[in-house]
């Protein structure tokens, strides 16, 4: 018993020497209105993703554990919003569930500073800036800049946070200076543009091969662009994502930047386009990503795609057409399916409708249905495009359906091609309008 005594003496004072601390920053969310969406997402800037449940009242809440300062985005409903968490961060989120991308109220320990990063005064240079020639859109940008820093200055906000914050607004307001040199020549009509030396040298020098700035997700988005933006027009004879490669081969010497760019890139064409002629893209990833959350998130990517590789069997899908009737894709069993996912408010879409029922006209009676699925969100959108005057199988996503998602589909127009058994020929065919189409279609069908 003495003994137990002298070990738990030594036990607590070893405590009080070395006290135990939690690192913890609390969120708590409250949605009011309906509840469509019973879970938000927490993303750090190493690429974790934790899930906040909602309950049916509206109510979710998250305890993570935070060491220092960190910037993270809330995502709900399609919409993110910046916050940043510290250790003793303990925040309440309130919103209306249909206006979380308009206001949120902020209240709690560590409100000030988050309620500072969602007030809405806070400004990028935007896509019409860029009509302006070089010289003023670099001082619009200095300008914006100037006033982001004022509204700085009037957060109050700790000195340490204000540093972060400083590197931060430099990035966030100069997001589109990448892409401007695109823009300006479509906005101002100028296809005699180029970007200047001067130009370039303020490019580059923004892209700063300093792997602590991975921490600001407005680094991160600048410096795939500019890396993008730079390596074309280096490599200008390869294509983009090997002109990145070559980069970074050549130019960046930081592990951690070279890695990020490498998986930012890979990951993004492997999702697009699949594991088809994704070899050696494949072989840079494993050379450069070691980080174990990347390479386990880039394996399921690529397990998904394996899964449809040709021949497999594709996914299903629910549907309505304009009279209510279900309609699934084995109703089509028999026949070639060319399907295509489309959308009333995408350009893109309105104008391969004519070559798309071309198709139909040139292929009738013949072994292939011609499959047009609407993703519409607004129903009566698509329901009054089609009575006016759209023809052959129109259809309609039932709401829930995951036939978008299994074939990974991030932009329309996406067009399928399928056997007769429902396996896959193509996951990504092309569209009606291309001469590939007609090509492919008559070695299937004549």
């Amino acid at each position: 018993m003495e003994w137990f005594k002298k070990k738990m003496r030594v036990f607590l004072f070893v405590c009080l020497l070395f006290p135990f601390y939690s690192y913890a920053a609390k969120i708590s969310l409250s949605i009011s209105g309906k509840i469509e969406d019973h879970s938000a997402m927490l993303y750090f800037p190493d690429g974790r993703e934790l899930p906040i449940s909602i309950d049916a009242s509206g109510k979710g809440e998250l305890v993570v554990d935070v060491t220092e300062p960190v910037y993270v985005a809330l995502g709900y409903h399609y919409i993110s919003r910046t916050l940043l968490l510290t250790p003793d961060t303990d925040i309440q989120i309130s919103f209306e569930n249909k206006k979380f991308g308009e206001r949120v109220a902020i209240t709690g320990t560590g409100s000030q500073v988050n309620i500072y990063l969602n007030n809405g005064r806070l400004k990028a240079a935007e896509i019409d800036d860029m009509a302006l020639g070089e010289k003023a859109f670099f001082l619009k940008m200095d300008s914006i800049l100037n006033v982001n820093l004022q509204e700085l200055d009037h957060a109050g906000l700790s000195e340490e946070i204000n540093e972060m914050e400083k590197i931060r607004l430099k990035y966030f307001t100069c997001a589109t200076l990448p892409s401007y040199p695109y823009f300006h020549m479509r906005i101002a009509k100028d296809s005699t543009y180029e970007a200047s030396l001067e130009y370039w040298s303020k490019l580059q020098e923004l892209m700063v091969m300093d792997a602590s700035l991975l921490q600001y997700d407005e680094f991160r988005s600048f410096l795939v662009e500019a890396v993008s933006r730079v390596a074309r027009k280096q490599y200008p004879e390869s294509k983009s994502l090997d002109a990145v490669v070559r980069y970074v081969e050549s130019e960046v010497k930081e592990p951690s930047i070279a890695e990020f760019l490498i998986n930012k890139n890979v990951y993004a064409y492997v999702e697009r386009y699949g594991l088809d002629s994704a070899d050696a893209y494949c072989a840079v990833f494993d050379r450069y990503v070691k980080s174990p959350l990347l390479v386990k998130n880039f394996e399921t990517l690529c397990n998904r795609w394996r899964k449809l590789s040709v021949g497999a069997l594709s996914p299903n899908f629910n549907c309505t057409d304009l009279s209510g009737k279900k309609v699934s894709l084995s109703d089509f069993k028999g026949k070639y399916v060319y399907i295509d996912i489309w959308a009333t408010w995408c350009g893109p879409c309105q104008r391969e409708i004519p070559h798309l029922q071309k198709l139909e006209e040139k292929y009738h009676g013949k072994d292939i249905y011609f499959v047009s699925i609407s993703c519409d969100k607004n129903k009566k959108a698509w329901e009054n495009r089609v009575r006016a005057g759209l023809k052959g199988i129109q259809l309609h996503f039932v709401n829930g359906d995951t036939f978008m998602n299994d074939y990974m589909i991030k932009g329309i127009p996406r067009f399928i091609l399928l056997d007769k058994e429902g396996k896959i020929i193509s996951v990504d065919m092309s569209r009606p309008s291309d001469p590939k189409t007609i090509a492919k279609l008559d070695e299937l069908l004549n």
